[in-house]
């Protein structure tokens, strides 16, 4: 028998006849949580009539629907007074209403269990570790639409906001370090959960390898999955021993010989260091939001998980729209939502026009960014990668001088960070020495607080 309240469902009604005020004390409650369809049609009018501030009473709302023809039937009227008279008191409507919410979701979980079970019957062509994703998605889908958010007040918040700060103060930061204490420093300790954090840059600028370099770090003491959809595996692993085995990629490429004793020690220290890390690699080519939101969730159940890398956006498919932009638009939006809902960060890269290289020092601009401004109306940090050595490569004084530059952070200030790019083991560190004149002076362009 299908869950089903209709003596709530009349009451929560007839409650607001009787009293419109009733309709602040509904909670959650949506037309879609009623089953029989006038009771959806005869909620949405009233409702409708008192947003406008109208009195919803028996004859107004016989009245709209009749205009609307959304309830047919001579017994419209008649059935409405039936409604306010048999519901003694608007006092209880929280109750009802709470009734009504509840079978709702018994109902969606039979339906859930419903397509769990076909799913089960007929894959198509998916795995099952697949299939149980979507039927969990489903499911979580479900509790979020059932969990019920209110207001709080600013004295509740700052209870919240204290206990937070007091929380760090004995037990440290909360943020994931990025292992670059400037960029660490600029974002108020490094990482954090529910982020979505864009590195983008021109090509060959190295914001894969600044994004392999810190997923690398923080993976020495939290769980990090990248998702390269334009590097296979191998040549992400390349990387990663090259950079901490301290090997120049083209070494560990070559022919190392069985005599080259420094080499193979330092293959030896690099594996022995990768091998402490909780780093992952997925290679699938041209992943949708879907599927990459599938593989994140399973990760997370069986390892733990705390940042999601993406190599990158411009690479993802199936996004929704028709246009580019609409569809680098939902990708954006996408990874936000995903890192709230998995409580991770997520990094992801991402391409930047040629404009940039119009200008007279080629620095990039978040206007630069490709495809679509939702990237920059959806992210918490963006930082743009530049090396203006790939401009003059025969300027010494800027060999290696590479620039990270914030440019929107929501909760914290805007500046550049100059660091170190060694290419050899596509590695960042400090910048230790003079700033390159060719290049604004450290500090020399530093933004306020969004």
């Amino acid at each position: 028998m299908t869950p089903y309240a209709h003596q709530a469902e009349q009451s929560v009604l007839g409650a607001l006849l009787l009293d419109n005020a009733a309709a602040d004390r509904l909670g959650e409650l949506k037309a879609r949580h009623f089953y029989r369809e006038e009771h959806r049609s005869i909620f949405v009018e009233t409702l409708a009539l008192i947003s406008k501030g109208v009195p919803a009473d028996v004859i107004s709302v016989w009245d709209r629907l009749q205009a609307r023809g959304t309830v047919s039937g001579g017994e419209l009227l008649p059935y409405l007074n039936q409604l306010a008279q048999n519901t003694p008191s608007a006092a209880n409507v929280e109750h009802y209403a709470g009734i009504v919410l509840d079978k709702a979701l018994l109902r969606g979980l039979l339906h859930v269990t419903g397509k769990a079970e076909d799913l089960a019957r007929n894959p198509k062509g998916q795995s099952a570790d697949q299939v149980l994703d979507e039927v969990l998605s489903m499911v979580s889908t479900l509790a979020e639409r059932r969990a019920r958010q209110e207001p709080k007040s600013i004295n509740e918040l700052l209870v919240d906001l204290v206990e937070a700060v007091s929380r760090r103060a004995e037990s440290g930061d909360n943020a994931m370090a990025t292992g670059i204490s400037s960029l660490d420093e600029m974002l108020n300790g490094g990482f954090r959960r529910g982020q979505l954090v864009i590195f983008a840059g021109r090509p060959s600028m190295g914001k894969t390898a600044l994004a392999v370099d810190v997923g690398l770090s923080i993976a020495e003491k939290h769980s990090v999955l990248l998702f390269s959809m334009e590097m296979t595996a191998q040549e992400i692993t390349a990387r990663a021993l090259s950079s901490r085995g301290s090997l120049p990629l083209s070494r560990l490429l070559g022919r190392i010989g069985d005599t080259d004793s420094q080499s193979w020690g330092a293959i030896t220290h690099g594996c022995s260091r990768l091998n402490e890390l909780r780093f992952a690699v997925d290679d699938t080519a041209a992943s949708t939001l879907r599927e990459l939101r599938m593989r994140a969730n399973t990760w997370k159940r069986r390892h733990g998980l705390d940042l999601i890398i993406v190599d990158y956006l411009g690479l993802m498919t199936g996004g929704d729209g028709e246009k580019r932009h609409e569809q680098i638009g939902s990708y954006s939006r996408g990874l936000k939502a995903l890192a709230k809902e998995l409580d991770v960060t997520v990094l992801a890269l991402a391409q930047l026009n040629r404009k940039s290289e119009e200008r007279a020092d080629r620095r990039p601009q978040l206007s630069d960014l490709r495809d679509s401004g939702e990237i920059e109306q959806d992210a918490d940090v963006v930082a743009l990668v530049h090396r203006s050595e790939m401009y003059e490569p025969s300027n010494e004084t800027l060999r290696g001088f590479a620039e990270v530059l914030v440019r929107k952070q929501r909760n914290g200030c805007l500046g550049d960070i100059p660091l170190r790019f060694m290419g050899a083991t596509s590695q960042f560190e400090e910048w230790d020495g003079p700033i390159p004149s060719t290049a604004p002076q450290k500090g020399s362009w530093r933004g306020g607080y969004e």
